[in-house]
């Protein structure tokens, strides 16, 4: 429904500056001390709705409209207000979402309206406005003093209201059209009149003239017959050529039909597989991806890895046999050194003892290498322990984020899910699409039943009509159209008798039959919104369906991130023991260095101490020898090593090798899981390329088909075209008397017929010429009197009928404001009852509406002798009983509660919230319990001479 949106004041009254005010569609309060402005935002409303009267605004002329000025602000050049009205449900013939109205007044008293911008006429403003059903004197404006004015407006205003409330001015137009029918009628009929009486004088004298011609004539008559029999024996020729090759058509049409829906179905059957092999892909991409992607990536590291350790092992193998090489080598030339040095000593025994403190301190000095080489080589392993460690807590951290995001995927898919299980959602969407085909077979027997009653409603209609044009007839006629014989006094009562009865018989059937109609109707919408809620529920369910199974896809994921959490934490733990027992392991030798060091330096001071005379070669020599026993040293160090390391390698090919058989198992186990899977998708996917087969021959049929049909249509328009011909040749023989002869016959007797009428010699046949045009002429204008009468009293029905229905909407319209208007007057007022009363039972239009206040059994009230608040609280019940019955876009109260106490303004604020949820309300007013029961407030303040204006939302 139409509300308003905003409103624009600028220069207004005491609004100098622009004020913007922005209106929500339900109660909008405006509050403010006296004198702040609060009337002069209604005012503008009315203003910019196209009020012409100025003292309706509170101003003598139209310059009090604009802003004079105060002391410290310059008075206003002109005045302008804009109206924002919602148009979302195009109620507007514009097709904008919002229509801007706009009313500008100057100092000269000129006014301006512009709609979206566009300057108009107010005219066209009023025309705008009534298409949303906004009148700026409507009864849904009441502005500041005007409340009374509903109760001590007159009765016939107030029938008045109710009339335009019950929407019954159209039948007005209706029957002011009809009057002016009926008055040109009249002048028709008394003109035709006139003139048949003059043909019928002149056409006496003419009948002796034309028995001269009579002969001439027959013989023309004859041809006529013989013409018009023979066109219209063809005529039925096409006809049946006509019907024969419509059945044809309507054949081809059935087949065709019947292939398009073997199209449909197998396209929901192509639509059906399609989904079912993407359900099957998105469930082996869900349920297989991660697990086979972990698979490969842990095969893929594992061949990497086995091809690294074969590597190092080749390499230790090699390092092996070159490392036995060198040590052969190396020891052969110990030997030889040994046996000169040992030469060499007899020949210096004083080196004796000082060669066998070397010796002792470089065997302790090996010692502290093998240790210190221990130190490094677990320092090396402790490091990479850690590296892995750090790994492993990446690959847990990174496990724990993804396994959070399908967590928050499955809590987004759960949200606003009706089904917690997807059998139960499956049973109750095959229930729903039974209930939903029943529901559409029974729609379709109903709407059936009321086809055959709006049929029979037709039939009895124009047989009523036909009796009643019987009854209208029978006195002007000689011969009874009921029984063929002639019309007496008595015969005429009888004919209206008989007649009565069947009309009254037909308009029981008739009744029955709108009845059902009636009765069927609201069953056809009762069942529609039925198959709305269905369908609905349908809708839900499918989508609920769609994401349980997503759901059951996503928590397999998780327990595969949880496999794999589990299997990181054991793996972490395990690094972390083998990192504790290292660490240990260090501790225990963490003073190697300092050890080394210190027994290198002995080394050191031992070597330097020489005599003068101590042989060059020897001591070259011994240091040789000292050196080939510390590359046998370091080579035996390093042959140690490579074995221990080339044992590790061994193990760690061992241990990956049976691991990564394991991983290719695992694998096809995988593969032969959901091998299943591939081969019913692989089935589903030739059923596809089956039906498309399928489908393509069946689009090749309607093709085939549509062709067939478009050339029967073809030989149809021919087979019309000579028809038509043929119907256009017999229009001027349609009165004329069609023979029961075969056309070979008839063509016979035409020929012999015009020879006879070529032989005949002259004949004056001016005479019935003459004769046959005043006849056609009296004829023509005697029908134009009996249909002239006719329409007469079909116009006098219309006007019957219409007051009829005036009468009965009016009178319905008033029954049920009646009722909420006491309703409302109740709320609002204990101590009795309200209700609107007709002035002249007997003729309801030519009186007005009086409210009639009961306050006891028999004591009444006059409404004008209530008090202000009383006649405040009847004013309001009426209007608010004409807003349930029919509501307006919008309701302006202007300080209407200031004449109620404060219980009685607490009962109206009561009533308010109540009927703001089917309209919008803008109210000016002090009352505390009104202020409340708002959405929006605003509060006016008077600043300088300046109306403000703040708005909050409560």
């Amino acid at each position: 429904m139409v509300y308003i949106k905003k409103l624009v004041l600028k220069g207004f009254k005491s609004f100098a500056r622009e004020t913007i005010i922005e209106f929500s569609n339900s109660m909008n309060v405006i509050v403010g001390p006296n004198g702040s402005g609060k009337s002069n935002i209604t005012d503008a409303i009315c203003f910019v709705l196209g009020r012409m009267s100025i003292k309706s605004l509170r101003a003598k002329k139209s310059k009090n409209l604009i802003f004079a000025g105060t002391k410290q602000y310059k008075p206003a050049s002109e005045s302008s207000v804009k109206l924002v009205l919602d148009n979302s449900d195009k109620i507007f013939s514009l097709p904008q979402q919002e229509i801007t109205i706009e009313r500008i007044v100057r100092k000269k008293g000129t006014s301006i309206y512009r709609i979206n911008n566009q300057t108009k006429t107010r005219q066209e403003v009023l025309e705008l406005l009534n298409q949303g059903g906004i009148d700026p004197y409507g009864f849904n404006i009441t502005l500041q003093g005007e409340i009374s004015s509903t109760v001590k407006m007159h009765g016939e205003e107030r029938r008045k209201v109710i009339e335009e409330v019950a929407g019954i001015s159209i039948y007005e137009l209706r029957k002011e059209k009809s009057l002016k029918e009926l008055e040109k009628t009249d002048e028709r009929l008394k003109e035709v009149q006139t003139t048949l009486r003059e043909r019928t004088s002149y056409l006496k004298n003419l009948e002796e003239e034309k028995r001269q011609a009579l002969r001439y004539k027959k013989l023309e008559q004859d041809i006529k017959k013989y013409k018009a029999s023979i066109i219209k024996r063809k005529l039925k020729e096409k006809q049946k050529q006509l019907e024969t090759i419509n059945n044809q058509e309507q054949g081809k049409l059935k087949e065709r039909e019947k292939e398009r829906r073997k199209q449909t179905e197998i396209r929901e059957k192509i639509e059906n597989n399609e989904l079912e092999i993407k359900k099957i892909n998105s469930s082996i991409q869900t349920s297989s991806g991660i697990q086979q992607e972990k698979l490969n990536r842990e095969i893929s590291d594992l061949r990497a890895d086995l091809a690294g350790l074969n590597v190092r092992q080749d390499n230790n193998q090699e390092k092996l046999e070159e490392i036995s090489s060198r040590k052969s080598k190396t020891k052969q030339e110990i030997n030889n050194l040994k046996t000169e040095i040992e030469t060499m000593r007899k020949e210096f025994p004083s080196q004796a003892k000082k060669h066998q403190s070397l010796d002792e301190k470089k065997s302790e000095l090996e010692q502290a290498e093998k240790d210190r080489k221990i130190y490094y080589n677990l320092r090396g392993k402790l490091e990479t322990i850690k590296e892995k460690l750090n790994d492993k807590h990446i690959q847990l951290q990174k496990t724990s984020n993804q396994e959070s995001v399908i967590l928050k995927l499955i809590n987004n898919l759960s949200e606003n899910l009706t089904y917690t299980d997807i059998k139960t959602c499956n049973n109750d969407l095959e229930k729903l699409n039974q209930e939903q085909e029943s529901l559409k077979k029974h729609l379709e027997t109903i709407q059936k039943s009321k086809q055959e009653n709006e049929k029979l409603t037709l039939v009895y209609t124009t047989q009523i009509s036909d009796l009643g044009d019987i009854k209208s007839q029978v006195s002007k006629l000689e011969i009874c159209p009921l029984c063929k014989s002639n019309i007496t006094e008595s015969h005429i009562k009888d004919v209206f008798k008989e007649s009565d009865e069947k009309i009254s018989s037909l308009q029981e059937k008739l009744e029955k039959s709108k009845n059902i109609i009636e009765d069927n109707g609201k069953k056809i919408n009762n069942i529609k919104l039925k198959l709305n809620s269905i369908q609905k529920q349908i809708d839900k369910a499918k989508t609920d369906l769609f994401k349980l199974h997503d759901v059951e896809n996503k928590n397999q994921e998780i327990k595969s991130f949880i496999q794999q959490k589990r299997e990181l934490q054991e793996q972490i733990q395990e690094l972390e023991k083998q990192k504790k027992t290292f660490e240990n392991r260090l501790i225990k030798i963490k003073d190697v260095e300092e050890r080394y060091d210190k027994l290198f330096l002995e080394l050191q001071e031992i070597s330097s101490r020489t005599e003068e005379n101590l042989d060059a070669e020897l001591e070259f020599k011994q240091r040789s020898l000292t050196n080939s026993g510390n590359i046998i040293k370091q080579l035996n160090r390093e042959e140690q090593e490579l074995n221990q390391e080339l044992e590790e390698i061994n193990k760690d090919i061992e241990d990956s090798e049976q691991n990564l058989e394991e991983k290719e198992l695992e694998e096809r186990e995988l593969e032969k899981k959901f091998q299943k899977l591939i081969d019913k998708r692989t089935n589903i996917e030739k059923q596809v390329h089956e039906n498309n087969t399928s489908l393509l021959k069946i689009q090749n049929n309607i093709t085939n088909q549509d062709t067939e049909i478009n050339n029967i249509k073809i030989e149809i328009a021919e087979i019309k075209t000579k028809k038509e011909n043929l119907e256009i040749d017999f229009e001027p023989f349609k009165t004329t008397e069609i023979l029961s002869l075969p056309v070979y016959a008839l063509e016979d007797k035409l020929n012999k017929t015009q020879a006879i009428l070529d032989n005949i010699g002259s004949v004056n046949l001016r005479a019935l010429e003459v004769y046959d045009k005043i006849k056609e002429e009296y004829d023509a204008i005697a029908e134009k009197v009996e249909i002239l009468e006719k329409e007469k009293l079909e116009v006098m029905k219309i006007i019957d009928e219409i007051d009829k229905k005036k009468k009965k909407t009016f009178m319905k319209t008033l029954k049920a404001v009646n009722e909420l208007f006491n309703r409302n007057f109740s709320q609002l007022y204990t101590k009795g009852e309200a209700f609107l009363e007709l002035e002249n039972r007997e003729d309801m239009f030519s009186g007005g509406l009086d409210i009639v206040i009961k306050v006891g059994k028999g004591k009444y009230f006059d409404v004008t002798s209530l008090s202000g608040g009383e006649q405040t609280l009847v004013a309001l019940s009426l209007i608010f009983a004409i807003q349930e019955y029919k509501p307006y876009a919008f309701y302006i109260f202007d300080e209407v509660d200031a004449a109620l106490d404060k219980r009685n303004s607490e009962r109206l604020a009561s009533l308010v919230k109540k009927y703001m949820k089917a309209g919008q309300y803008i109210i000016v007013t002090h009352n505390d319990a009104i202020i409340t029961e708002s959405s929006l407030l605003y509060g006016v303040s008077m600043q300088e001479g300046i109306s403000k204006i703040i708005s909050l939302e409560i």
